[in-house]
């Protein structure tokens, strides 16, 4: 089935003649790692999306029918990117010979629409678990925009392409005997490569979309949840490039077409209710990932069909009049199918899993959030990764309205299962550094940081600033057969300016 696959999606990723042979696919290890890495989890929240499209909050809205509330706004932002192309510091880049990331400022007009009867924060519609009147609640939006960057440089120019994408949350029969939920999104994504060339992205097409059937037998201290799911990716690519085919051999690169793949999925869920806003939790999740472009022949790579398990059991509820609990543990497994190119066998994982947070509300306008973790998730490139970090979040609303939000995140993240140099990608000669080299295993510290300041003005105006920063801390390195390093780690911040006027 995988080669039926490749036979009629074979596509074609080349690059010019001056660049690196293999290092896209590699760049994409760090970036796309991050970037994906929350939304693919089970066990994250399937929120954010619109976080490369930046907007407002949603104004008072228009009345449409009886309970229900229409919600457009427009905003056009201005900013500068400190480092387009997620370039390391001390890092060549190959159109120019300069050494270092590219800076530019750019405008970016955004829009979104939104329809529903109950309000969509955080990528989560906000229903109230308990029974109500209501047979359905519901939001579906729509948010798009496209950054335009003024630079002379052309590869900087070429990057100027649109993210627009659909979310839909549906919650039937909430609070009942027999409840559903549906949630879905569908986003397509524009992300400029991790280096300085203009015929080449990671742009890609991320869906995600899971059902889930509830049901509270008896006075409803017992929840039953059974809830399947469906995710796809796949990288886009320029008219010239689909049709041109894909050929190893003659430099053109194959590694992002190999991060095409299919998840299907469920989750099965018990939960006890112990107090009346406290629940002991027992959850297993399973994922199937299917690559499209797999690793049957040599040259190409890691990207292996795998099935992963997660058990984990705990805590969830409110502790104390403003504190809410979540302690969860458990045990994941990641099996890898062998690869007939691995002399090393097969890069499973087997290990403990947690998430332990808590969330303090000291008043009705401010929340913070803190939460320490220990993930897997299947790898773009490589078999998995794991990491071992911590988030933090915060929001506060000021009496004048004006709305203040913060998050970080930090984690410990370790690579395992990287292609094997001159078996699993003909293009590369070594890693660096020789630890790396010997155990094909990466180690990276990853960080992100986002603040924002929003101010209402009046009744449909808006204003914002929002400040954004990733770091990736490495030593990793490659060195490919035509004698170019590629370097691993980059850091990364953009500042926006945003007027918004939104209903």
């Amino acid at each position: 089935m995988a080669r039926l696959w490749r036979r009629r999606r074979r596509a074609s990723y080349g690059r010019p003649s001056h660049a690196l042979v293999g290092g896209p696919g590699w760049s994409l290890l760090l970036l796309c790692s991050v970037l994906l890495g929350w939304s693919w989890s089970p066990e994250a929240r399937a929120g954010g999306p619109e976080i490369d499209v930046p907007r407002a909050e949603d104004g008072p809205g228009i009345k449409v029918g009886e309970r229900s509330t229409f919600h457009p706004g427009f905003a056009l932002v201005t900013g500068v990117d400190s480092n387009v192309f997620s370039t390391a510091r001390q890092e060549p880049r190959p159109a120019s010979g300069e050494v270092g990331p590219r800076l530019a400022s750019f405008v970016m007009p955004t829009g979104w629409l939104g329809l529903g009867n109950r309000q969509f924060r955080d990528g989560l519609l906000m229903s109230p678990p308990e029974r109500s009147g209501r047979t359905a609640d519901y939001y579906i939006g729509l948010v798009g925009g496209a950054r335009i960057y003024m630079a002379r440089n052309p590869n900087v120019r070429a990057q100027n392409r649109p993210t627009f994408g659909l979310q839909t949350r549906v919650a039937l029969l909430p609070g009942r005997k027999l409840s559903v939920n549906v949630d879905g999104d569908v986003f397509h994504y524009s992300q400029p490569a991790t280096y300085e060339a203009g015929g080449f992205n990671f742009n890609r097409i991320d869906g995600r979309m899971g059902l889930a059937f509830i049901g509270r037998p008896g006075g409803g201290r017992l929840s039953l949840m059974f809830a399947p799911r469906l995710g796809g990716l796949y990288f886009t690519g320029t008219r010239e490039e689909v049709e041109g085919g894909c050929d190893l051999e003659n430099g053109q690169n194959c590694f992002v077409a190999k991060g095409n793949r299919v998840v299907p999925g469920f989750t099965v869920e018990t939960k006890w209710r112990i107090r009346p806003k406290s629940a002991l939790v027992i959850n297993y999740g399973f994922d199937w990932t299917y690559y499209t472009y797999c690793c049957n022949e040599a040259e190409w790579g890691r990207n292996e069909d795998n099935f992963a398990n997660r058990i984990t059991a705990g805590f969830r509820g409110q502790v104390m009049k403003k504190v809410v609990l979540d302690v969860i543990g458990g045990y994941g497994m990641g099996f890898y199918r062998k690869d007939p190119t691995n002399p090393r066998g097969v890069d499973d994982f087997k290990g403990p899993i947690f998430e332990l947070g808590a969330t303090y509300y000291p008043n009705p306008r401010s929340l913070f959030y803190v939460s320490a973790f220990r993930t897997f998730q299947d790898s773009l490139l490589g078999n998995y990764y794991t990491d071992i970090g911590a988030r933090l979040q915060a929001r506060h609303e000021f009496k004048w309205r004006m709305i203040t939000t913060a998050g970080a995140w930090v984690a410990g993240r370790r690579y395992v299962g990287l292609a094997i140099p001159g078996s699993e990608d003909m293009s590369i000669d070594q890693y660096q550094p020789q630890s790396v080299q010997e155990t094909f295993r990466r180690r990276d510290v990853v960080f992100n940081l986002n603040l924002k300041v929003e101010q209402p003005l009046k009744k449909i105006w808006a204003v914002a600033l929002q400040y954004d920063m990733a770091v990736d801390d490495t030593t990793f390195a490659i060195d490919y057969a035509n004698g170019v390093q590629d370097i691993g780690g980059f850091t990364r911040h953009v500042v926006m300016l945003l007027g918004a006027v939104r209903l």
